[in-house]
């Protein structure tokens, strides 16, 4: 019995020293097995950050109309975007830090995080959640720069903005794009004869300047409706170009009913949506 507790001491000993730094010190680990990993609500924030930034959704705000660098008309259509953040009226949640809505800044900075943004004929709210809207610029050049700010209008910062130059000029006309012919409620003949009428806007190829907003061409949605603005009108048996810059055409029609829009579009065939566009019913009698 002596003898079999010594050697069980000789064991755990050598079991000591074979799991010992040096010196004979026991090697001890400081991880436990019920606390590995801490949990993400736990973990300390990355150098520079607060935990409230951590939070942040992260995303851009963004013009989808006009470009940076376009020539627009005084009166112009602006579009915006964002992602990363949801679009929600404003007052609706004022704490809520993953939506906001629209600012645009004429001629001024994006406003610092936290601020709230001024309200004025150079800082516009678009507080209903409004992603499109009208704005009349004076001649000469300009910045726009879209802010996106909570439901307070306090600002997400610089970080949530963008900023594009643009060129307004006076048209020549009130801008408008119809039918010459057909007229509406024709009745005619396959293939139908058509012919294009603009006023304010020049008629340039496809190509020739992407980026300019006061010239295009036309297209023909048959049977379809208009394309919003800045969107790509599509190109099918449906959807016919004319970007040579043609103003008269043929079609083949099948009798009955049909619906033609003329829909106008800039170089690079982004549509300027339903205020540059017309509609029309015919009947083809065969």
């Amino acid at each position: 019995m002596r003898f079999i507790i010594v050697l069980a001491l000789a064991v755990g000993s050598f079991a000591c020293n074979k799991d010992s730094g040096e010196g004979g010190t026991p090697a001890v680990s400081t991880t436990s097995a019920h606390a590995q990993t801490a949990p993400e609500s736990q973990k300390a924030p990355p150098a520079g950050k607060s935990a409230g930034d951590q939070a942040a959704p992260a995303g851009k705000v963004l013009f989808l109309w006009p470009d940076d660098g376009s020539r627009v008309f005084t009166k112009t259509a602006v579009k915006f975007g964002v992602e990363g953040r949801t679009v929600r009226p404003a007052g609706e949640d004022a704490t809520d830090k993953t939506s906001g809505h629209h600012h645009l800044i004429i001629d001024g900075a994006a406003i610092p995080a936290g601020q709230m943004v001024p309200k004025d004929e150079k800082n516009i709210h678009y507080g209903g959640g409004q992603t499109e809207a009208e704005i009349e610029l004076t001649p000469g050049e300009h910045t726009l720069t879209l802010q996106f700010a909570d439901g307070a209008h306090l600002s997400y910062g610089p970080d949530w903005a963008t900023t594009v130059k643009v060129e307004a000029v006076a048209p020549p006309a009130p801008p408008r794009v119809f039918f010459v012919e057909p007229t509406e409620g024709a009745e005619l003949k396959s293939p139908v004869k058509l012919s294009f009428g603009l006023e304010g806007f020049a008629v340039r190829k496809a190509g020739e300047d992407v980026k300019e907003k006061i010239s295009g061409h036309h297209h023909l949605i048959i049977d379809g409706q208009p394309d919003g603005l800045g969107a790509m009108v599509g190109k099918d048996e449906t959807h016919i170009h004319y970007g040579g810059g043609q103003t008269e055409a043929e079609v083949a029609l099948t009798p009955g009913k049909h619906t033609l829009t003329l829909q106008f579009a800039d170089g690079a065939h982004r549509s300027y949506g339903a205020a540059l566009s017309q509609t029309i019913t015919v009947n083809v009698t065969e």
